[in-house]
């Protein structure tokens, strides 16, 4: 009677391993999709990664079911179309109409649109505070010349001007 049991509970461990094993067959494009659509599904328990990586028991369980799924044949958008009936489009990582081009595209174009402001902006204020040459009267500048005669920074001021007014015409 041992015997038969242990005979009985071989066949079972051999012929649950042979099942497990059959339902595990998955073709190499079939374990294309069943890696794409793990990635792509958001484990419902904290909504935070993949069921691929994440290692909760409703991840497990989803795991078994898309790849049971894909075994059946079903298409990548069926699996797809089951999980945001049940759970809604938060299940996916990328849902559908959800543009992330505007997180690489606005930053950029408000630096450039802060930077053209603060050009302007300087544009203005340095031409509201810089003087005119012909705004001083000609009698104000000499008065001014003679008595900064001998302050050495105008003296040196002058001899730029002079230089630059010869280096322009010759």
């Amino acid at each position: 009677m041992l015997r038969l049991v242990q005979i009985v509970f071989a066949a079972l461990v051999v012929l649950s391993t042979a099942l497990a094993l059959e339902e595990q067959k998955l073709t190499p494009e079939q374990r294309g999709r069943y890696d794409r659509l793990t990635h792509e599904l958001i484990a419902p328990c904290c909504w935070r990664e993949p069921i691929a990586i994440h290692r909760s028991q409703e991840a497990l369980q989803m795991l078994d079911e898309v790849e049971k799924l894909v075994a059946e044949g079903r298409s990548e958008e069926e699996i797809r179309n089951i999980y945001v009936a049940r759970y809604g489009p938060r299940i996916l990582a990328d849902p559908p109409g959800v543009s992330k081009y505007w997180l690489y595209v606005l930053p950029f174009s408000l630096l450039t649109w802060f930077m053209v402001a603060a050009v302007f902006r300087l544009r203005s204020l340095v031409k509201r505070t810089a003087p005119e040459h012909s705004s001083a009267p000609p009698e104000l500048l000499a008065q001014i010349r003679k008595e900064t005669e001998n302050c050495f920074e105008w003296n040196e001021y002058e001899a730029k001007i002079r230089r630059k007014s010869d280096d322009t015409t010759t």
